[in-house]
């Protein structure tokens, strides 16, 4: 089956209702946290589409259907985050695949993948690219390790239900 083209839309706030459904999946809540009604998605990501929060979130669509969300943002913007992971050099990922049918076919390293590509398009300063999954979600380990990312250490992130396990992908030298 060949691989069908991955779009990345900016959230915007038509796109709430859906996303409301997304993180309440179980396989989404179960990383993501207490799903969020239309006010919860509003006060976690409104900010983002009204470019008061620098981070850019996207609605991940494959051959045009939306399937996922992903954000990226520098950890200079999360001066807190950076400091629980240790460093600063570097833009985050977060990402969920919405469509239960999509989880376990290799969706998430090719978002991963294209995230990591957003990030050196739109933070040219960073040198890499960083995200961490909870150390018991290894179903995102694997995808991370096949999107070309290393596991670095675990860290304990304030207000954070588990320990983080950092993957780092260093940011491409000119050849």
């Amino acid at each position: 089956m060949p691989q069908l083209f991955l779009g990345f839309e900016p959230l915007a706030r038509a796109d709430f209702p859906m996303l409301v459904g997304w993180l309440a999946e179980p396989h989404v809540a179960s990383w993501w946290g207490t799903p969020l009604d239309q006010a919860g998605v509003e006060t976690e990501f409104g900010r983002c589409i009204d470019g008061t929060d620098p981070t850019m979130v996207f609605v991940v669509t494959e051959g045009g259907a939306p399937v996922g969300l992903l954000q990226i943002y520098r950890l200079t913007d999360n001066p807190d985050y950076a400091r629980a992971v240790g460093t600063d050099d570097a833009a985050g990922i977060d990402l969920l695949i919405g469509e239960p049918a999509r989880c376990g076919a290799g969706l998430g390293p090719r978002m991963i993948s294209r995230a990591a590509e957003l990030i050196w398009e739109n933070y040219p300063e960073v040198g890499g690219a960083l995200a961490g999954p909870s150390v018991h979600n290894t179903r995102s380990h694997r995808a991370f390790e096949k999107a070309g990312f290393s596991p670095l250490r675990q860290v304990t992130v304030p207000g954070e239900e588990d320990d983080e396990m950092i993957y780092f992908r260093p940011r491409p030298t000119a050849g």
